[in-house]
Protein backbone atom coordinates (compact mmCIF):
# COMPACT_ATOMS: atom_id res chain seq x y z
CA UNK A 1 0.00 0.00 0.00
CA UNK A 2 1.39 3.27 -1.32
CA UNK A 3 0.42 5.81 1.76
CA UNK A 4 2.87 9.04 0.20
CA UNK A 5 1.58 12.06 -0.46
CA UNK A 6 -2.06 10.43 1.16
CA UNK A 7 -1.91 10.98 5.18
CA UNK A 8 -0.90 13.15 7.72
CA UNK A 9 2.40 11.31 8.83
CA UNK A 10 3.13 10.98 12.63
CA UNK A 11 6.82 9.89 13.26
CA UNK A 12 6.87 6.43 14.85
CA UNK A 13 3.06 5.79 14.96
CA UNK A 14 3.83 2.10 14.29
CA UNK A 15 6.03 1.60 17.74
CA UNK A 16 2.95 2.42 19.51
CA UNK A 17 0.59 1.12 21.09
CA UNK A 18 -3.61 0.56 19.31
CA UNK A 19 -5.29 3.15 21.71
CA UNK A 20 -8.24 0.59 21.34
CA UNK A 21 -6.70 -2.52 22.78
CA UNK A 22 -3.74 -1.27 23.81
CA UNK A 23 -1.47 -3.87 22.15
CA UNK A 24 1.58 -3.33 20.34
CA UNK A 25 0.93 -2.46 16.55
CA UNK A 26 4.38 -2.95 15.65
CA UNK A 27 5.17 -6.73 16.70
CA UNK A 28 1.40 -7.34 16.00
CA UNK A 29 -0.10 -10.03 13.54
CA UNK A 30 -3.05 -8.10 13.27
CA UNK A 31 -3.14 -5.67 10.18
CA UNK A 32 -2.90 -2.03 10.42
CA UNK A 33 -5.68 0.87 9.59
CA UNK A 34 -4.42 3.70 8.78
CA UNK A 35 -6.74 6.68 9.88
CA UNK A 36 -6.85 10.31 8.21
CA UNK A 37 -5.24 11.77 11.06
CA UNK A 38 -1.98 9.59 10.68
CA UNK A 39 -2.94 7.91 14.15
CA UNK A 40 -2.91 3.92 13.66
CA UNK A 41 -5.27 0.88 15.03
CA UNK A 42 -5.42 -2.80 14.74
CA UNK A 43 -8.17 -3.16 11.54
CA UNK A 44 -10.21 -5.33 13.53
CA UNK A 45 -10.12 -2.72 16.50
CA UNK A 46 -11.27 0.18 13.86
CA UNK A 47 -13.95 -2.29 12.56
CA UNK A 48 -15.39 -2.99 15.96
CA UNK A 49 -14.78 1.51 16.79
CA UNK A 50 -16.83 2.06 14.21
CA UNK A 51 -19.99 0.03 15.50
CA UNK A 52 -20.27 2.38 18.37
CA UNK A 53 -18.05 6.19 16.55
CA UNK A 54 -16.76 7.54 13.70
CA UNK A 55 -13.80 9.64 15.71
CA UNK A 56 -10.13 8.97 16.03
CA UNK A 57 -10.17 7.84 19.91
CA UNK A 58 -6.88 10.26 20.26
CA UNK A 59 -7.71 13.25 18.10
CA UNK A 60 -10.80 13.00 17.78
CA UNK A 61 -11.02 13.89 14.01
CA UNK A 62 -13.35 12.09 11.60
CA UNK A 63 -11.97 8.30 10.74
CA UNK A 64 -13.62 8.23 7.98
CA UNK A 65 -15.08 10.41 5.42
CA UNK A 66 -18.33 11.85 6.56
CA UNK A 67 -19.44 14.20 3.64
CA UNK A 68 -22.84 11.66 3.18
CA UNK A 69 -23.79 11.87 6.68
CA UNK A 70 -23.01 15.48 7.31
CA UNK A 71 -25.50 16.01 4.10
CA UNK A 72 -28.13 13.90 5.79
CA UNK A 73 -27.37 15.85 8.63
CA UNK A 74 -28.04 19.29 7.12
CA UNK A 75 -31.29 18.10 5.58
CA UNK A 76 -32.36 17.15 8.85
CA UNK A 77 -31.60 20.16 10.42
CA UNK A 78 -33.58 22.22 8.03
CA UNK A 79 -36.33 19.99 8.28
CA UNK A 80 -36.11 20.72 12.59
CA UNK A 81 -36.89 24.26 13.31
CA UNK A 82 -35.83 25.42 17.01
CA UNK A 83 -38.09 26.80 19.80
CA UNK A 84 -38.59 30.46 19.51
CA UNK A 85 -36.44 30.75 22.80
CA UNK A 86 -33.87 29.26 21.03
CA UNK A 87 -33.64 30.56 17.55
CA UNK A 88 -31.58 33.18 17.84
CA UNK A 89 -28.91 31.37 20.29
CA UNK A 90 -25.45 31.69 19.05
CA UNK A 91 -22.91 29.28 20.39
CA UNK A 92 -19.27 29.06 20.03
CA UNK A 93 -17.65 25.94 18.67
CA UNK A 94 -14.78 23.90 18.14
CA UNK A 95 -14.21 21.67 15.31
CA UNK A 96 -12.39 18.07 15.62
CA UNK A 97 -11.97 17.79 12.11
CA UNK A 98 -9.99 21.13 11.13
CA UNK A 99 -9.75 22.36 14.77
CA UNK A 100 -10.98 26.03 13.51
CA UNK A 101 -13.20 27.77 15.75
CA UNK A 102 -16.33 29.88 14.87
CA UNK A 103 -19.82 31.29 16.41
CA UNK A 104 -22.70 29.35 14.91
CA UNK A 105 -26.66 28.92 15.66
CA UNK A 106 -27.75 26.07 17.99
CA UNK A 107 -29.14 23.48 16.95
CA UNK A 108 -29.83 20.80 18.98
CA UNK A 109 -29.10 18.13 16.20
CA UNK A 110 -25.54 19.80 15.69
CA UNK A 111 -23.75 22.57 15.35
CA UNK A 112 -21.98 23.11 11.90
CA UNK A 113 -18.43 23.95 11.45
CA UNK A 114 -18.16 27.31 9.23
CA UNK A 115 -15.09 26.44 7.98
CA UNK A 116 -15.35 22.89 6.47
CA UNK A 117 -18.59 22.28 7.12
CA UNK A 118 -18.06 19.27 9.23
CA UNK A 119 -20.87 18.90 12.49
CA UNK A 120 -18.04 16.48 14.55
CA UNK A 121 -17.95 19.90 16.67
CA UNK A 122 -18.09 20.67 20.59
CA UNK A 123 -19.33 23.77 22.14
CA UNK A 124 -16.58 25.98 23.63
CA UNK A 125 -18.11 28.13 25.36
CA UNK A 126 -20.71 29.39 26.69
CA UNK A 127 -24.08 30.61 25.22
CA UNK A 128 -25.10 33.94 23.57
CA UNK A 129 -28.35 35.44 22.56
CA UNK A 130 -28.56 37.82 19.51
CA UNK A 131 -29.20 41.59 20.39
CA UNK A 132 -32.76 41.21 18.76
CA UNK A 133 -33.39 38.93 22.10
CA UNK A 134 -32.78 41.27 24.86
Amino acid sequence: MNLQGKHKCIENVSRQNCPICLEDIHTSRVVAHVLPCGHLLHRTCYEEMLKKGYRCPLCMHSALDMTWYWRQLDNEVAQTPMPSEYQNMTVDILCNDCNGRSTVQFHILGMKCQNCDSYNTAQAGGRRISLDQQ
